[in-house]
């Protein structure tokens, strides 16, 4: 009866992936080793919620509906007059037939990726070491008492753990590696952390790639942080800029600061000498109190100092400008 069922329902799951890739010119693929049934419906909920879908099935069947996406739908297919309606094929979906491999499920949003990875890889639950597992990290039990008492101090014994008996219960008393990255947990590391009460993993989805209309961005792509990307090109800018204009090249970079610096110029010269243009008045600047300032202290001088016929130049006015 299950197996009628799943293949009852196999038409219509691939005529909705058809659907999808038909939709969203974006598809997100997670990682799903180690995520429990209730992980995947908590993540389906928060994902719906930003306007995108959570698909998992099986790889050969989504396999199919690529193949068929990226080819010209003949009508002769058995599901053609309901996909019809979705248009020609897409031939750039052929890039993602290659992201289709192990326990993965694939998101259809049009949200960009980056906002989405954080929400995608919080939902972590911790998970005892099970016999078989791959450790994601290391695991290392400091030293401390164990709350058991000195009864299963063989069995420490037998994992070469250094202990000793304190207070009436088994003490380790320096720090021992149970897993390291990569291991596969055994049946003795799997034993000893369930008797100590510790679930050292973290599982969750963990976005793998994504396709992005006809290009793949890989794991390391997905990663990037965008506020950091656009930090360090306003970072290169500036020291562009800075070379440009010690270097005296003009260039888009440069271009702001030396009209910035021609204005800071002719806006001091203007104040000078009294020549009060447009623009100077519309950067606040104050206007008269430079030139003011000048006259009225050369006048008390020439006016002070007794009047020579040969040296004329005494009495002449320059306006500021060199004062």
């Amino acid at each position: 009866m299950g197996k009628k069922e799943t293949k009852d329902k196999k038409p219509a799951q691939f005529k909705k992936i058809y659907e999808l890739l038909s939709k969203y010119t974006q598809v997100i693929i997670v990682g799903l080793a180690n995520v429990g049934s209730k992980q995947v419906q908590d993540i389906r909920r928060i994902l719906a919620k930003k306007n995108a879908l959570l698909v998992i099935g099986k790889n050969t069947l989504f396999k199919k509906v690529l193949a068929t996406r990226v080819q010209e739908l003949p009508d002769t297919h058995e599901y053609y007059d309901e996909l019809k309606k979705f248009g020609n094929a897409i031939k750039e979906l052929d890039s993602l037939k290659n992201q289709v491999a192990g326990k993965v499920g694939f998101i259809f949003t049009d949200t960009p990726v980056f906002d989405l990875k954080p929400i995608i890889e919080e939902n972590k639950v911790e998970t005892p070491a099970r016999v078989g597992a791959i450790a994601p990290i290391d695991v290392v039990i400091p030293p401390g008492p164990t709350g058991m008492d000195p009864a299963s101090i063989q069995f420490f014994h037998a994992l070469q753990i250094p202990t000793k008996i304190e207070k009436g219960q088994i003490q380790i008393t320096k720090d021992f590696v149970v897993l390291k990255t990569g291991q596969k947990v055994g049946q003795s590391q799997a034993v000893l952390l369930q008797k100590l009460g510790k679930k050292p993993f973290l599982y969750g989805m963990e976005v793998l790639s994504c396709y992005d209309n006809g290009s793949i961005l890989n794991k390391q792509q997905v990663s990037v942080n965008l506020n950091d990307i656009v930090t360090k090109f306003q970072q290169n800018v500036q020291n562009i800029s800075a070379i440009s204009l010690q270097n005296g090249w003009i260039n888009e970079a440069s271009a702001p600061y030396v009209l910035a610096n021609a204005f800071k110029d002719l806006a001091a010269i203007g104040l000078q000498s009294g020549f009060i243009f447009d623009q100077i008045k519309q950067s606040n600047a104050p206007v008269a109190a430079a030139p003011v300032a000048a006259k009225v202290e050369q006048k008390p001088v020439a006016q002070q100092a007794p009047a020579k016929v040969e040296e004329p130049e005494e009495d002449v006015d320059m306006g500021g400008l060199f004062d």
